[in-house]
């Protein structure tokens, strides 16, 4: 049976990688500092991130290769992994990943818990959850310059993640503050960088909202009563900024989050539509082919075509 049918894929929280050396995760998940740092080196001998297994994230991945070749699947799409090249992936997405041969470089994971929603914050890392809030994945190219600098401080991290000198956790977020501006010079700049403060502070704040809470919230107005503002506005501001109002943003995670679910599990279009909380099952089946184009059946045909090929 092909593995995406066979694959127990869970919707619960899952570790972001299903192998781990116990004794570093002992040491370094207990009160939720929810950081990691690895050599791919390390993880090309443990084996379990490289056996494309889908993983539903709950962190923040960041992948650089800097040797090596293989693929990243995201959400169904297949992308090629190239030398001297950093992939960046936000919570909530699936991800499989497979080398074809020895592979370089480092992983990095962290929760927005971990960085914090300061300004820095903002500053560095909004880009890895762009404008339309469900990007699946951001690649970046990677000069030799910028290499060696962001070598010194993955070194650094690795360093401090294994060990535990004072102050450590907060050395650890300053330094993945510094790799981060350093990769954020290389991407271009949201669509909303340029909009004001303000609207640009309630976009951010309704896209965080609606992953947190779409399954179960799918008016506006639900968003709209806990930003303290009309739907109209949260609307009008959203469209202006993104291009989309805000009723356009929970179709599309509604319709991401049952592709997933139909490409990673052997669920039947019933159960999915009553997890992303369709009483109507007809209701459900309209909506899916009105986003996708094809009906759910269809749907599960290409991608099963898609992995005999």
């Amino acid at each position: 049976m092909l593995l995406f049918m066979n694959t127990s894929l869970s919707y619960l929280p899952l570790v972001p990688i299903t192998a781990r050396d116990q004794r570093r995760i002992n040491a370094n998940w207990v009160h939720n500092n929810r950081f990691e740092i690895y050599s791919l080196e390390w993880m090309n001998i443990e084996k379990a991130f490289f056996e494309g297994i889908p993983e539903k994230l709950i962190v923040f991945e960041v992948i650089w290769i800097k040797n090596g070749n293989g693929t990243l699947e995201v959400d169904g799409v297949i992308h090629a992994l190239q030398e001297n090249s950093i992939y960046c992936i936000p919570p909530g997405h699936v991800r499989k990943c497979r080398a074809e041969n020895f592979v370089e470089g480092y992983y990095i994971s962290f929760t927005t818990e971990f960085i914090s929603l300061s300004e820095g914050h903002i500053n560095s890392f909004s880009w890895m959850e762009k404008s339309n809030g469900y990007s699946e994945l951001t690649t970046i190219k990677v000069g030799s310059d910028v290499a060696m600098e962001l070598e010194i401080i993955a070194k650094k991290m690795d360093l401090e993640f294994t060990n535990y000198f004072t102050r450590r956790m907060e050395l650890l977020k300053g330094l993945l503050n510094i790799f981060m501006i350093y990769i954020s010079r290389n991407v271009g700049a949201p669509v909303y960088a340029s909009a004001e403060t303000k609207e640009r502070e309630l976009v951010i704040k309704f896209m965080q909202l609606l992953k947190r809470n779409f399954i179960l919230k799918k008016m506006v107005r639900d968003y709209a009563d806990e930003l303290h503002i009309t739907p109209n506005y949260l609307n009008r501001t959203v469209k202006k900024i993104t291009g989309f109002p805000a009723s356009h943003h929970v179709q599309q995670l509604i319709i991401i989050e049952a592709k997933r679910r139909a490409m990673y599990s052997s669920a039947t279009m019933k159960l999915i539509a009553y997890d992303l909380g369709f009483d109507n099952l007809a209701h459900f089946s309209k909506f899916f082919k009105n986003n996708c184009g094809v009906n759910f059946t269809e749907f599960k045909k290409e991608i099963q075509n898609r992995h005999l090929a």
